[in-house]
């Protein structure tokens, strides 16, 4: 599973770690989030691994848990497209994931995707520089080509013209396009998702 830079510091007032997460979300979440105590036992087992290893599960997984079958899907996606891609180098996709997730408004995929790119020794200037990415000097032509591919899929209206899809070509074959895509659809998904519900950062990122 992934590793971030930080644990998020949930407390409850007693300064007991990771407990009342459901307590907190529910002060700033549309919907009530799962109690991990009522979930399926393989559900359960994976918030338990999460609070090990973060120190309470992942905000997103209190909601999918909602309809366990989507859950264990999502699981499963996540390990496919952020872990067992090996096409699109994890520098690019934690910047990928980041970009989305801006577009969306999602400020739980922003933390956790800036946490990624801070791991993997993105300098925090290049993540604060995304907006700007374009013009920025700090962001190779590849980079750049399939940033602006990712904001096309994103923003809905625009639609990925035949210029820009063979500016594309020119830097990654179709398996690598296929995967980029996959990795920027299911970002979409995923952060607009968690907007929707307005699951909030949950800390990871340290700058």
């Amino acid at each position: 599973m992934m590793e971030l830079v930080a644990k998020p510091r949930i407390l409850q007032d007693n300064g007991s770690p990771g407990e009342d997460e459901v307590a907190v979300l529910e002060r700033k979440t549309r919907i009530r989030p799962v109690d991990p105590e009522t979930s399926p036992d393989d559900l359960h087992e994976t918030l338990e691994e999460q609070r090990k290893l973060w120190g309470a599960p992942l905000y997103p997984y209190l909601f999918y848990a909602r309809h366990p079958a989507y859950f264990r899907a999502a699981k499963a996606m996540w390990s496919a497209l952020q872990e067992d891609a090996k096409r699109v180098p994890d520098t690019l996709r934690a910047l990928l994931n980041r970009r989305v997730a801006r577009w969306n408004g999602c400020e739980y995929c922003q933390d956790v995707h800036a946490a990624k790119a801070s791991r993997l020794d993105i300098s925090t200037e290049k993540i604060e520089a995304l907006d700007a990415y374009a013009t920025s000097s700090l962001f190779n032509d590849a980079e750049k080509v399939a940033l602006e591919y990712a904001d096309a899929i994103t923003d809905t209206r625009r639609d990925v013209d035949d210029v820009l899809f063979a500016r594309l070509q020119r830097h990654y074959d179709d398996d690598t396009i296929a995967e980029l895509t996959m990795i920027i659809a299911w970002q979409n998904a995923s952060s607009r998702f968690n907007r929707a519900f307005r699951i909030p950062s949950q800390g990871f990122w340290k700058r």
